[in-house]
């Protein structure tokens, strides 16, 4: 079969999103095969690197079992690859019926180090990144962090996470929400499924799939995404009175005065002050006063100096 150049555009009003790969066939795609790009770019994922993140597991206990494979594929802020996979030797041994699930034994896991010498170049990617993954929030994430906690190292710190089973519950689409049967009602082969870097890179077209679909549920930005996918369940620590704050001029409302203190009125800080977010995610604030942020560059000049070491 000769070589195939699929190139699909999603373009809405502000943003756009477009997935390009040269390959074989789809099989090799999501399997981590040929070259595999992802370009998203405008209003909602522009300038960020975004990737498919799974794991593999001895189990489904987060507390007690181990990773045995993750992988961490898409596309890096100029568009270059990512795809960053491995299996992981469990310090223990691989139960049966994990085995039978994802088809990792003990063997395949011998000298591939432990979670400890690996998870440099996993935090190297999630750093600052987008990553987008299927039931992630409840159990990759958690199983990650707290495979950290074992290492004694911290756990890297994403920029945004994005669940497509949440979004799939959000939207209310038909049926199971599986990875496997969302894959199967929009066309996505995951003939190797269980195996990290085949569900990682079937998400990723999977949200694409999502977006080409209920293209209005994902405009605006990135932190606006987070905040109607937690709903009711993130908190304004400032409580409804937040819009009756006034806000920093030429900020429209992005950033408000209570006080002597400066409240941010959007994202996942949303309520939080300038100086509680400097001391608990400064990663967050320096995003927020670059040229990415959504906040006009003469606000941000004006108060970044009072965060500068």
């Amino acid at each position: 079969m000769h070589d195939m150049m699929f190139i699909a555009m999603l373009e809405k009003h502000t943003w756009k999103m477009s997935i390009i790969y040269d390959l074989k066939d789809t099989d090799r795609l999501v399997h981590g095969g040929g070259m595999f790009r992802i370009i998203m770019a405008g209003e909602i994922f522009d300038g960020f690197r975004v990737v498919g993140f799974d794991l593999e597991t001895t189990g489904f206990d987060v507390r007690k079992e181990r990773i045995v494979e993750y992988a961490l594929i898409g596309s890096d802020v100029d568009g270059s690859d990512i795809n960053l996979q491995s299996l992981v030797y469990p310090e223990k041994r691989i139960p049966f019926d994990a085995s039978n699930v994802h088809g990792i034994k003990d063997q395949d896991v011998r000298g591939a180090g432990n979670f400890s010498e690996h998870i440099g170049e996993i935090s190297k990617i999630i750093n600052d990144s987008i990553i987008v993954g299927h039931n992630i929030i409840k159990f990759d994430w958690k199983m990650l962090e707290i495979e950290c906690f074992r290492a004694g190292v911290e756990t890297p710190k994403p920029r945004a996470i994005i669940d497509t089973l949440v979004i799939a519950r959000k939207l209310k689409i038909p049926g199971r929400h599986k990875l496997g049967i969302l894959c199967n009602k929009y066309g996505i082969d995951l003939s190797n499924a269980h195996r990290a870097d085949a569900d990682a890179g079937a998400t990723l077209i999977l949200l694409w799939k999502i977006m080409k679909e209920y293209p209005r549920f994902f405009r605006g930005s990135i932190d606006d995404l987070q905040d109607n996918l937690a709903g009711g369940r993130r908190e304004n620590l400032l409580g409804p009175g937040l819009e009756d704050l006034e806000p920093v001029p030429q900020s429209r409302g992005l950033l408000r005065i209570n006080n002597t203190e400066i409240i941010v009125a959007f994202g996942k800080h949303k309520g939080r002050s300038l100086d509680e977010i400097n001391r608990n995610d400064p990663r967050y604030l320096n995003w927020l006063f670059s040229p990415s942020s959504p906040i006009e560059r003469s606000v941000c000049e004006k108060y970044k100096h009072f965060f500068q070491s």
